[in-house]
């Protein structure tokens, strides 16, 4: 009986897991940030491999271009049908959806971000390595069209700094960071400018990051 019971609880748990991790149609209400979207249904959903500048909230600054990239993306997708396909880890630590959304044409609408520069490649060890390659492949020709963000971002005095990266977490930091500082010998690999990082697909350490702020 309790084996049987096991089984049926585990079974239950399988399907609630499978059915976290279908497609489905979505509609999105609200537009917070460039990465983050709230659906009508209240459900909170972070995009997969991409950061955009970040909003500020309770008094703080904007990043440098987070108005800008909150508009893109609400522009992107304002009153269409899109269709959210759930990565392999369903829910982030905040509880918030983590997928990619896919607008009518079937465009990735994280590529379709970092392609005109208004997010950046934010690379996880669950993500799928075939849209991550993609994301990636869009960033370097953003970077080398100067769209979006970039332009401000290659050209500020912080631009020229060496960084230092973690090749396992693919995080890069300045050189006072204290989580850069202990990266072992193994996973430790040096960029000489901001771009050499960007580009290689290292994504700003969160403590350290040089983004500026909207109003610097």
């Amino acid at each position: 009986m309790r084996f049987t019971l096991k089984v049926f609880v585990g079974s239950v748990i399988f399907l609630l897991i499978f059915a976290s991790l279908e497609a489905r149609q979505v509609r999105v209400a609200w537009v917070p940030d460039g990465d983050t979207v709230i659906l009508e249904n209240r459900e909170v959903v972070r995009l997969k491999g991409i950061d955009a500048p970040e909003t500020g909230y309770d008094g703080e600054s904007d990043q440098y271009f987070a108005r800008e990239a909150a508009q893109m993306l609400e522009e992107l997708i304002a009153g269409k049908e899109l269709i959210l396909k759930p990565g392999q880890q369903p829910r982030d630590r905040y509880g918030r959806t983590l997928g990619y959304i896919y607008l009518p044409d079937n465009q990735n609408v994280s590529v379709v971000m970092v392609r005109e520069g208004y997010a950046f490649y934010y690379p996880h060890q669950d993500q799928n390595i075939s849209i991550s390659a993609r994301i990636l492949k869009s960033q370097k020709k953003a970077m080398h069209e100067e769209l979006g963000f970039w332009p401000e971002i290659l050209s500020m005095e912080e631009a020229d700094m060496t960084y230092v990266g973690n090749m396992r977490s693919k995080r890069f930091h300045v050189l006072e960071c204290g989580y850069g500082q202990r990266i072992s010998d193994a996973n430790r690999v040096e960029f000489s400018s901001l771009g050499e990082a960007f580009y290689e697909g290292y994504a700003p350490c969160r403590r350290c990051t040089p983004w500026p702020s909207a109003d610097r």
